[in-house]
């Protein structure tokens, strides 16, 4: 065989990919599985915001006195320079000379490529929809969808970087007119669907979602996932929703992996949808340890990936939380107003 034909080694791919731009990394991804691989690797995201000059990490959103706050939190290695990295979430230019107490930002949705859905409310007024680029402070004002309508679930997913195209989905509920209806099935509750395209700038509403009584309500402390070319809503009875980008029902409604102990019929806190190597995933908090399944579309089953105990954890932090994965073996752990990474 010709020498020139042969495959790079892999240590030469690696390096060739810590230097390669965040939008190309995303190709990569879906070029060859090695790869793939590597970009989840424990080791790859330092090297690479070190090479390339970008910032890799969370924003962390809290309430205080009633308003949201939120912070910036990053491995070491991945928090770029502390003189330019957002470790607090920017404000719009023509809000800077507002008193920070007239501002209330709330993050509602968040994407990997570092694009920040917000709702910024002054004071009593109307609130407003924004998008947002923390790493380089820029701000978008949206046209503002029914607000009278309350805000369940938003997601924003982003088709092109260069030029920025992207959509959100937003699910909301009338405040108190007929949100539901009764029918053979039982009591039926409506959600609205409205769906914005950055291309046309301008929101237009999609088919409502039905949900029957005992589903009749969104995980609050679940996001929702982009993976696998779906938006994910988890449900309090043990259920998710797979939307497409036009806001659409793709299949029947999972059902969450079965865990010993947990009702479906009520909200258990333990399980969390999350993102984990571009796929769906969940998570199951026990007392023995965290769980990790992967969903495969394919197949349409759950499969069971990790099993790791945490009791080093517990000595810190009793009650502790997986809310995502950094890489395929760090989680971002949470508990109360403390957060931290752990090597699973």
């Amino acid at each position: 065989m010709d020498s020139s034909s042969r495959p790079l080694p892999s240590d030469i791919i690696f390096k060739i990919l810590t230097r390669t731009s965040l939008e190309t990394l995303d190709t990569c991804k879906a070029v060859k599985k090695e790869w793939h691989e590597m970009i989840f690797e424990s080791s790859f995201m330092p090297q690479f915001c070190a090479n390339s000059q970008n910032i890799s990490g969370y924003f962390v959103q809290g309430l205080f006195f009633g308003d949201y706050v939120s912070e910036f939190v990053s491995m070491d290695g991945c928090s770029g320079n502390r003189t330019t990295t957002p470790f607090h979430l920017p404000r719009p230019d023509e809000l800077v000379k507002l008193p920070a107490f007239f501002v209330d930002t709330r993050i509602v949705a968040s994407t990997m490529q570092g694009i920040l859905c917000c709702v910024i409310t002054l004071g009593n007024w109307r609130s407003r929809f924004h998008i947002c680029k923390p790493s380089t402070k820029q701000w978008m004002k949206l046209p503002s969808p029914k607000m009278r309508y309350f805000t369940k679930k938003v997601a924003l997913i982003v088709l092109r970087s260069k030029p920025l195209h992207f959509k959100i989905i937003r699910l909301s509920s009338p405040p108190t007119s007929q949100p539901c209806h009764y029918s053979k099935l039982g009591l039926i509750r409506h959600y609205r669907c409205e769906i914005f395209d950055s291309e046309y700038w301008r929101w237009r509403q999609g088919k409502d979602l039905l949900l029957l009584s005992l589903s009749s309500f969104f995980e609050p402390f679940a996001p929702a996932v982009h993976a696998a070319g779906l938006i994910y809503f988890q449900l309090c009875c043990g259920q998710v929703i797979a939307l497409n980008y036009d806001g659409e029902e793709v299949f029947p409604r999972l059902s969450l992996p079965n865990c010993p102990g947990i009702d479906d019929k009520y909200n258990d806190g333990h399980r969390l949808i999350t993102e984990y190597k571009g796929k769906l995933g969940c998570t199951y908090l026990s007392p023995n340890g965290i769980k990790l399944w992967v969903f495969d579309n394919g197949r349409q089953d759950w499969e069971l990936i990790k099993e790791e105990d945490i009791e080093i954890i517990k000595e810190e932090a009793k009650y502790a939380i997986p809310h995502g994965f950094y890489n395929a073996d760090i989680a971002l752990m949470a508990e109360g107003n403390r957060v931290f990474f752990y090597k699973l």
